[in-house]
């Protein structure tokens, strides 16, 4: 195993967030999905047919999907873009920079130490998620491309948030950047569609011009609705949007090794 993966990974095991974190994020899913279930239970009292399983199980599924996906988002800015601001603080950059590690050795270790907490929050909320199977209308399928589609997601903006904490000197303004790139993408993006649908007077999706569903495509809340359709109708805005991701992630690699690459050349 890369030295650097198993010494940050050591560290923040030992850390107080290491336990705290993971029972937060646990119990606020659990909240969400009692929540969902009486509030479902109560909106069907007058219906006028049975409540079946699937009123409960498509509901409880999406709001656990949806909130499991904003609070992944807002930790993972915490665990990546301090990644290597710590190192310029504590004044520990140097000594790693000119270490027996490569650059590529030295991101990889500190995009996969950061990520792999992160996922392992993903994969403790997979059993919650899997509450909706005992009411039926989800299946193997939705849990598995959901899930894809959150890690993308999440590598994405590991990697994003790694290149901000490159450029800072203070995990401060490094982690206020990170979230501000995942403000833009979730919110900003969100408002361009709908400035761009309303100059269409809300014409289908499908009649929209390239331009304006761009935004909306790379939007992670979008991103995971489109995993929701019917498998046969993901191309091909799930592949662009998954594209999309793809490639953002892969210039924020490119543009961190190029400054790690500088202050080896400083060093």
């Amino acid at each position: 195993m890369n030295p650097m993966i198993r010494k940050e990974l050591r560290q923040l095991m030992r850390e107080r967030r290491g336990w705290v974190l993971p029972s937060l994020y646990l119990l606020a899913l659990g909240g969400v999905a009692i929540f969902v279930y009486f509030q479902t239970l109560q909106m069907h009292v007058n219906a006028v047919r049975f409540l079946e399983g699937p009123d409960i199980g498509i509901p409880l599924f999406l709001a656990i999907l949806y909130t499991q996906l904003t609070v992944l988002l807002l930790l993972v800015p915490i665990f990546s873009a301090g990644a290597l601001t710590i190192e310029k603080e504590q004044r520990t950059m140097a000594g790693l920079l000119t270490s027996l590690l490569t650059d590529t050795q030295i991101w990889w270790g500190k995009f996969l130490s950061s990520l792999l907490f992160v996922l392992l929050l993903l994969v403790a909320g997979l059993p919650v998620l899997s509450l909706a199977f005992a009411f039926g209308g989800v299946g193997l399928w939705e849990l598995f491309i959901v899930t894809t589609t959150t890690v993308v997601i999440l590598g994405s903006m590991s990697a994003v948030s790694l290149y901000w904490s490159s450029v800072f000197r203070r995990s401060v303004a490094a982690t206020a950047v990170s979230y501000a790139s995942v403000i833009v993408l979730c919110v900003v993006s969100a408002l361009l569609y709908v400035a761009q649908e309303a100059t269409h007077r809300g014409a289908a999706w499908a009649n929209l011009p390239l331009r304006a569903r761009a935004p909306l495509l790379a939007n992670p809340f979008f991103f995971l609705t489109l995993s929701l359709t019917d498998p046969r109708e993901l191309y091909p805005e799930w592949w662009v949007s998954a594209a999309i991701f793809v490639l953002l992630g892969t210039v924020a690699v490119w543009l961190t090794m190029r400054n790690l690459r500088r202050n080896i050349d400083a060093v």
